[in-house]
Formats: C-alpha cells, sequence, structure tokens
C-alpha cells in the first residue's frame, strides 16, 4: 500500500540495482537545468532565458560493514572499474514513486574519525542520461 503523508527518512534508500546500499545515513539527488541567457538588445533591463540541459546528481553515505551486502567494496570496484550504475532512489513500498537513472561514482571517501565513531563512507554519484519516475 502506497506511503500517505509525509515520507520519513528512514524509509527513502538508494539501490544500486535492485540491491540496497548497506546501512545509509543519508541520501540525496540533485537536479538541475542548464539556462541559456536569450537576453538581447529588444529585451530593456529584462533578463531573458530558456531552460537548456538537464543533470542530476546523487549522494549516499552510511556506515562501513566489511559484511555488506553491497557497501564500501563494492562502490569502491564499480569507482576503480569505472562501472555505469543503475540508480535507483526509493521507499521500497508498493505503490510509491521511485526514481531510477544510469550513473558513475564521481567521488568515494572513507572516514575514520575520533576513536568511539563508526567509520564511514561518502559517495558521490553523476548522473548520465535522462532520470525516470515510476510506480513501485
Amino acid at each position: 500500500m502506497a506511503t500517505t503523508g509525509t515520507v520519513l527518512a528512514k524509509y527513502m534508500k538508494f539501490y544500486i540495482g535492485a540491491t540496497a546500499v548497506t546501512c545509509q545515513v543519508d541520501t540525496s539527488l540533485s537536479m538541475s537545468t542548464n539556462m541559456v541567457q536569450t537576453t538581447c538588445k529588444d529585451s530593456g533591463a529584462d533578463a531573458a532565458n530558456l531552460p537548456g540541459e538537464k543533470s542530476w546528481e546523487a549522494s549516499v553515505s552510511g556506515n562501513l560493514a566489511f559484511d555488506a551486502t553491497y557497501g564500501f567494496s563494492e562502490l569502491f570496484a564499480a569507482w576503480k572499474n569505472q562501472t555505469l550504475l543503475l540508480m535507483v532512489y526509493q521507499t521500497g513500498i508498493t505503490g510509491d514513486k521511485k526514481i531510477t537513472g544510469s550513473c558513475y561514482i564521481n567521488s568515494l571517501t572513507n572516514t575514520s574519525s575520533g576513536n568511539d565513531e563508526a567509520v564511514t563512507f561518502d559517495c558521490g554519484l553523476t548522473g548520465t542520461g535522462a532520470l525516470v519516475e515510476a510506480t513501485i
């Protein structure tokens, strides 16, 4: 049954293909449009623009787990091999919306700070091609 009302962050996850990235803490999906300036002398003092190329980026961070189904090691291999990934951003709840797109890893960080803190990772993704919204 589809989620009603506000979607809680704990349900929204990044998947690579059909597998959720293990032990996620934060996720984000950012979409933008390059605006082409079309201002001319006839425009007066008002700027004129038209939408141009669309692009998107995503990020996921989580806690390092060596026994992860899809964690830092798999992300590292995809980064090292420059593998094209299928990203899915969804709750996994039937009837909810999901967004999918192809991407490459543009950054990957592993951080161990403090003494009694979880080791974490941060992964940045750059989209190639269009994002698609569908119903789960």
